[in-house]
């Protein structure tokens, strides 16, 4: 990845020996956290690699799912939750965090600069 904040931030996952998954799904990857009851899910983008999910379609209903259990969600530069961000074109996507807000806390110290 060419996002040089991300990649501090896996070298924080790494370091604080978190075991890394990717299913190449965003919803396995929710569900896993659900069903371990911990974790944390980032996609996001840069320069090469664009956002992929769609706010309509993928990140609010499980961002929806996510707050509703408790969690946090945040868009991946702005400090808001994926519910508050309003939908303006069918094919929007983003960059994410989900997970508890400690999880998410760690996510904006490193890839959130205001």
């Amino acid at each position: 990845n060419d996002n040089t904040q991300y990649n501090a931030l896996v070298q924080h996952w790494i370091s604080n020996r978190y075991t890394l998954r990717y299913s190449g799904g965003m919803v396995p990857d929710v569900y896993h956290i659900f069903a371990k009851s911990k974790g944390v899910f980032s996609n996001v983008s840069s320069e090469k690699a664009k956002a992929k999910l769609r706010l309509l379609y993928e990140v609010a209903p499980l961002g929806l799912m996510v707050e509703c259990a408790q969690g946090t969600t945040t868009h991946e530069t702005q400090d808001i939750s994926v519910l508050d961000i309003p939908i303006k074109d069918l094919d929007q996507r983003l960059g994410v965090c989900f997970g508890s807000a400690s999880e998410v806390a760690t996510y904006k110290k490193f890839m959130q600069s205001w």
